[in-house]
């Protein structure tokens, strides 16, 4: 079996932890490991490491990579999008890898989110087995988890002839207002949507080439490539799903969440006696049914509320009440109208290097920690307007600065002038930790000039 987990997003659904450049699947929301990382380790347990493909754009590469590396499995294959164009073209460059890489059409495929919560990993791997039997009778299989509540945000699959070990899919329900949710509920004949697939290979290029043409798996790797960025941006479900046949659905009872609002985030973590949820520094008087969530330095203290959702990270506080939920979206959008730089920008940025994070920031100057793992080095580059000082936190720093070279150790510091430029590399074994202080006249990206 090989394994494709998608790994896009936007970022808007838990702003403001989650940003247009860190979306959410990489918060570590339930356990020490982001959902991502937690998507990987289910993946891994049931196919091999190298079994496991995933699909990325480009600008979250380097935060995969980052991810893999710390949970030990860099053996992960990363395939890049040329660019986003939502899940029906990313799920084909999955299925293009495969086939360039000689798959052969009886070739299992599970196709999972990177955002999505299960908890229990065993039950799971229970439900992939029952799929496999179904895929081996021709079916391209979904998995529905039994809706334990009425809730609107989520899509429902209506079941139909038993099958055994599931059920032929009978119809596709979208978000249903709180009456139908409540209906499909008690009927027992729906089940939650969950946006996980499976299917054989050669099934698989059928329906491409019979219900999504523009997507020609048959191109050679290049042409298909250059073409990407001109697919349909169009989901999964609209291009394949609901214009194909034999579908089958597995029902299970995982813990399966796809945390798509601070609602839902609320609902997955453990409460108080208050049925309050508290993480971080935060303290609550006289407050029920709230989630309280501090990210960073903060206290945050909390009187007299009920039923809100408070998130305060570095820079930004959310307060919106629990029922409101799915309109952190409007704020999102309000943000980006005022072109915001805290939709997109997260307090810490990742690169190939390491990482930078934002400490403090005015008209004229800027303040970072800059971390740059062992063996990786900032390419070399030049500033026309702006002057920096860097301070070495931890580890060692082989600096080169025009013609010249030297080291820079733990409390020693170095300056690089205007126009002047420079290369940093960590040479050392530990993590290179700096302090970085830039200060001019104009501070745009656009002053960053790379040197070859």
């Amino acid at each position: 079996m090989k394994i494709l987990i998608l790994c896009g997003g936007s970022g808007t659904r838990l702003w403001p932890l989650s940003r247009g450049n860190f979306p959410k699947q990489f918060l570590r929301l339930f356990s020490q490991h982001s959902l991502f990382q937690e998507t990987v380790k289910r993946a891994v347990e049931i196919a091999g490491e190298t079994d496991v493909f995933i699909i990325t754009g480009e600008k979250y590469e380097w935060v995969v990579r980052n991810e893999l590396e710390e949970i030990g499995t860099s053996k992960a294959n990363v395939v890049t999008e040329p660019a986003p164009r939502n899940t029906a073209p990313a799920v084909a460059l999955g299925v293009k890898e495969l086939i360039e890489r000689g798959e052969d059409d009886e070739e299992d495929i599970l196709v999972l989110p990177s955002d999505h919560l299960i908890r229990d990993r065993e039950g799971f791997k229970e439900a992939v087995r029952k799929g496999l039997e179904l895929t081996k009778k021709g079916y391209l299989v979904l998995f529905g988890e039994r809706p334990s509540y009425p809730e609107t945000g989520y899509g429902y699959i209506k079941i139909g002839k038993d099958l055994g070990v599931g059920y032929e899919v009978k119809k596709f329900e979208e978000k249903p207002n709180y009456e139908k949710a409540r209906s499909y509920v008690e009927d027992g004949k729906h089940l939650w949507n969950c946006g996980i697939f499976l299917f054989k290979l050669g099934r698989i290029k059928g329906d491409y080439r019979e219900h999504m043409s523009e997507v020609n798996l048959n191109l050679d790797r290049e042409t298909f490539l250059k073409g990407f960025s001109a697919f349909p941006e169009i989901s999964f479900d609209y291009a394949i799903l609901e214009k194909t046949s034999r579908l089958a659905v597995v029902p299970m009872e995982v813990g399966w969440s796809d945390v798509g609002s601070w609602k839902a985030v609320y609902d997955n973590l453990p409460k108080d006696e208050n049925s309050n949820a508290i993480v971080g520094d935060a303290v609550s008087l006289d407050s029920e049914g709230s989630l309280i969530f501090s990210e960073g330095k903060k206290l945050v203290a909390c009187v007299g509320l009920k039923d809100y959702l408070v998130v305060s990270t570095e820079d930004a506080i959310l307060i919106i009440g629990k029922e409101q939920a799915q309109r952190v979206r409007d704020v999102v959008s309000l943000l980006k109208e005022k072109e915001d730089r805290r939709v997109k920008e997260h307090i810490t940025s990742y690169a190939p290097y390491g990482s930078n994070t934002l400490l403090e920031e005015a008209d004229r100057y800027r303040i970072r920690k800059v971390v740059i793992k062992p063996g990786q080095s900032i390419p070399k580059q030049m500033h026309h307007h702006r002057t920096k000082h860097w301070i070495v936190l931890r580890g060692t720093a082989k600096v080169e600065v025009g013609d010249k070279e030297f080291f820079a150790h733990e409390n020693e510091s170095f300056f690089i002038r205007r126009s002047q430029p420079y290369r940093i590399e960590n040479v050392g074994k530990i993590p290179l930790e700096m302090i970085e202080v830039q200060s001019g006249d104009y501070m745009g990206e656009d002053d960053v000039v790379f040197v070859s």
